[in-house]
């Protein structure tokens, strides 16, 4: 299974070859003043001009910000300092001009812009990939449910609030009386580990999702947590949908680091069991009190009958 990346036409844009100090207008808001293009020093920038009182906003080592006086007018501009994240500079400067499409005047714009920045801000650091394997393949597995099963079967916005796996609750997602527990497993293992006690009790029933992933090498073209958390970003349809997604994702550690490209995965299986009354699990009932955390492993091939 392939992974690819979504280029939205700002990809287009930018890579047609701006001059240092180039920028051309885009959006479909003709009320405001936005531009994509390249600074004095040839980084890929946007910029938002317009008439509003500025404030001093803090600026990352990966996202620059600048503000100028150009007459009774300010700019605005926001520069990539590592042009190997342009793809999600692209989606960056996107939700930026999604987000003001409807604004009418210049000071509810730049406020807007702002707020917008700071949300991003959690994903864009150089944190250098602060994630090992294990948590790098449990929120694949996480994504790739999402993608595959959440969003198909429930929407966007239903997916996102039910995705709990971030929060640390004992259920990757939760929705109605529904639950889900997903797991990642590397190619060849036999077994889930289930890593608390809670993970799989409750009365109302749930199902647990195993992917099957194979690690392959940094060339081959496969499964990248970037490139997925990409799509979904492209996915999301609006503004609000992205600042959930990325405010979950950031409860991870996640960044945009280029080294999580390193990880390659290719997908060699899926299966969804049903968590009813007698599958074999371990519950609270059952386990006397005194005992406060268990964790447990289940062999897969002993649960075929509850395969779906």
């Amino acid at each position: 299974m392939k992974q690819k990346t979504m280029k939205n036409n700002l990809y287009t844009i930018f890579t047609q070859g701006f001059q240092s100090g180039a920028f051309i207008r885009v959006g479909n808001n003709k009320k405001l003043c936005l531009y994509v293009g390249k600074d004095d020093k040839g980084n890929f920038a946007f910029d938002y001009r317009g008439k509003y009182v500025p404030v001093k906003i803090a600026q990352s080592d990966v996202i620059t910000v600048q503000q100028g006086k150009n007459g009774d007018s300010y700019t605005l501009r926001f520069s990539l300092c590592n042009p190997e994240l342009l793809e999600y500079f692209c989606t960056f400067c996107q939700d930026l001009i999604d987000s003001t499409e409807l604004i009418e005047n210049d000071e509810d714009a730049y406020k807007t812009l702002c707020s917008r920045y700071f949300s991003w801000k959690k994903l864009f650091r150089p944190n250098k990939g602060v994630m090992n394997d294990n948590e790098v393949m449990g929120l694949i597995g996480e994504l790739l449910f999402m993608q595959d099963y959440m969003i198909p079967q429930w929407g966007i916005e239903k997916s996102l609030d039910s995705w709990m796996g971030p929060e640390k609750t004992h259920k990757d997602y939760s929705t109605d009386s529904v639950w889900y527990e997903i797991k990642t497993v590397s190619a060849g293992k036999d077994s889930v580990r289930i890593s608390s006690l809670e993970q799989l009790d409750g009365e109302d029933e749930g199902y647990l999702a195993v992917y099957c992933l194979e690690k392959m090498s940094p060339t081959f073209s496969g499964i990248k947590l970037n490139s997925l958390v990409q799509t979904l970003l492209n996915r999301m349809g609006s503004s609000q949908n992205r600042e959930v997604f990325m405010s979950k994702l950031s409860l991870y550690n996640y960044d945009f680091s280029p080294e999580y490209d390193n990880y390659v995965f290719t997908n060699v299986g899926f299966s969804m069991y049903c968590v009813k009354e007698d599958f074999p699990r371990l519950s609270r009932k059952t386990i006397p009190n005194a005992i406060s955390k268990i964790q447990y492993e289940i062999f897969l091939s002993e649960i075929e009958g509850y395969k779906l």
